[in-house]
C-alpha cells in the first residue's frame, strides 16, 4: 500500500484541513479563543519538545526487535512497520515536515483547543484514539497519547506546547521510522 508523494501531502492537506477548519469553526461557534496559542513561546516550544522526547523513547523501543515478544506492543510494532511505514514509504524528509506541522497544529486546535476545553481531557482523548484507528493496540496507544498531550495544555495552558509537542513527536516518529526501521517480510 505504497502511497506516491503527491496523494499522500493530498490527503494529509484534506484530512488536516478538515481538522483544522472543524476547529475553527466549532471554536467560534462556542466562543473559545484558540488565539493567541501562548504568551510565551520560546518557553512553550522547549517544553513541547522536551515533551516529546518520552513518547519518542518509547516508540523507539516498541518499533524495536526487542518488543516483537511483548504482548500488546508487539501487535502495535507489527502494525506500525507493516501498515503505517508503507503509507510514508515514498515520503521525503520536508515532506514529514509539511505533514507533521499540519497534523500538530490542526489536530492540536480541534482536540486540545476545542475538544479538551470544552469537554474535558478524557472525552478528547478518546476522540483522538478513535480517529487514528488503524489497530486496537494503536487506538489505545494513541488515546493514552492524547491523555499525555492533554496535560500539557491543562498543566501550561499554552496551545502552543501540545502543537509543538505533537509535532516534534510525530516528525521523529515517521523520520525514524522510514529511515532507520527495516522492511520486514512477512
Amino acid at each position: 500500500m505504497d502511497y506516491p508523494r503527491h496523494k499522500l501531502l493530498t490527503l494529509a492537506f484534506l484530512f488536516e484541513g478538515i481538522a483544522l477548519i472543524a476547529a475553527l469553526l466549532l471554536a467560534r461557534y462556542f466562543e473559545i479563543h484558540l488565539f493567541p496559542l501562548t504568551k510565551n513561546p520560546l518557553r512553550d516550544i522547549l517544553y513541547g519538545t522536551l515533551g516529546a522526547v518520552f513518547p519518542f523513547t518509547l516508540f523507539v523501543f516498541a518499533v524495536s526487535k526487542k518488543a516483537e515478544k511483548v504482548p500488546f506492543i508487539g501487535s502495535l510494532r507489527k502494525t506500525v512497520i507493516t501498515e503505517v511505514k508503507p503509507i510514508f514509504s515514498n515520503a521525503r524528509f520536508f515532506d514529514l515536515v509539511i505533514i507533521s506541522l499540519l497534523a500538530g497544529f490542526a489536530e492540536e486546535l480541534l482536540f486540545r483547543g476545542f475538544i479538551q476545553v470544552r469537554f474535558g481531557i478524557i472525552p478528547a482523548s478518546i476522540l483522538f484514539g478513535l480517529i487514528h484507528l488503524i489497530s486496537p493496540a494503536y487506538m489505545i496507544i494513541t488515546m493514552i497519547m492524547g491523555f499525555y498531550i492533554g496535560i500539557f495544555l491543562h498543566v501550561y495552558g499554552s496551545l502552543l506546547v501540545p502543537i509543538q509537542l505533537h509535532f516534534i513527536y510525530d516528525l521523529g516518529a515517521l523520520a525514524y521510522l522510514i529511515y532507520r526501521v527495516p522492511v520486514e517480510h512477512q
